[in-house]
């Protein structure tokens, strides 16, 4: 009994170790980048750093956030009729409809920018225009908001919207009053995973932005690609990791995770 209550607890410790290990290298990198970050010309502590981002930086994090704003507009606007359709519908190629819909998530950045070029630099002509950049990340990041739309609609039973046309509800009033606020937990997984991806989106946008454009993690691109990592730019990197980090937990908060992992689609 003993023996088996040694072989239990070490196999527990093991284990622990083994997730502290992983956490340890997950954090790792971040942690120095924070440690740079606050780093002076002679190794000193130096919190002013982050007082660039508060000052040259502060139009791009402007440009990042309201970029993604619009995006995530449009993605609800396209998203919620698009997940109703193909989960409470039934028609020949939806699954197949569903899986072009998904592509992006499956195609390189660069291949993906390389075809936004082409598209709007050839046929709608956006190529220099905020609205074209808008549009790309829409076009990047939609599957992130369609899938845990389609997830929590899946989840919905459809007795609440029969129950509600039955008390003489029409379908307009049934969707607003019953089916909106009862997936919003998913809306709410698809807009933290939309504003993650296109917050912190530098590859695509350097195809597509526009010259008078330029978005925090293309600054911190230039920046490090022209005078290297200085504390300064670390700060505004860190500064970036921060607000999506707030994100999540501001999600896990309200919703938890539930609507992260969805087990089914369609």
């Amino acid at each position: 009994m003993n023996r088996l209550l040694s072989t239990r607890r070490l196999t527990d410790i093991a284990s622990h170790a083994y997730i502290w290990l992983l956490l340890l290298l997950f954090v790792m990198p971040f942690a120095a980048l924070v440690n740079y970050s606050l780093t002076g010309p002679r190794g000193e502590f130096a919190l002013q750093n982050f007082a660039y981002v508060f000052g040259s930086f502060t139009e791009n994090l402007g440009w990042s956030f309201r970029i993604s704003l619009l995006t995530l507009l449009i993605n609800l606007a396209i998203s919620l009729p698009a997940a109703y359709g193909l989960v409470r519908y039934n028609y020949p190629g939806k699954h197949l409809l569903f899986a072009f819909l998904s592509l992006p998530l499956y195609v390189p950045a660069a291949v993906l920018g390389i075809a936004l070029v082409l598209t709007f630099n050839f046929t709608y002509r956006l190529t220099t225009s905020e609205w074209g950049l808008v549009l790309a990340m829409v076009v990047g990041s939609f599957p992130l908001m369609l899938t845990p739309t389609v997830v929590a609609l899946k989840d919905l039973p459809i007795v609440f919207e029969e129950a509600a046309q039955c008390l003489g509800a029409s379908k307009w009033q049934t969707y607003w009053r019953v089916v909106f606020p009862l997936i919003g937990p998913g809306i709410g997984a698809g807009m933290l995973l939309c504003f993650i991806i296109v917050f912190n989106e530098y590859l695509v946008t350097l195809f597509v932005k526009p010259t008078f454009i330029t978005t925090a993690p293309v600054r911190v691109f230039n920046l490090v690609r022209t005078a290297g990592l200085l504390p300064t730019t670390a700060a505004l990197a860190v500064v970036m990791q921060v607000i999506s980090f707030l994100a999540v937990l501001l999600f896990f908060r309200i919703y938890g995770t539930r609507y992260l992992k969805g087990t089914y689609l369609l």
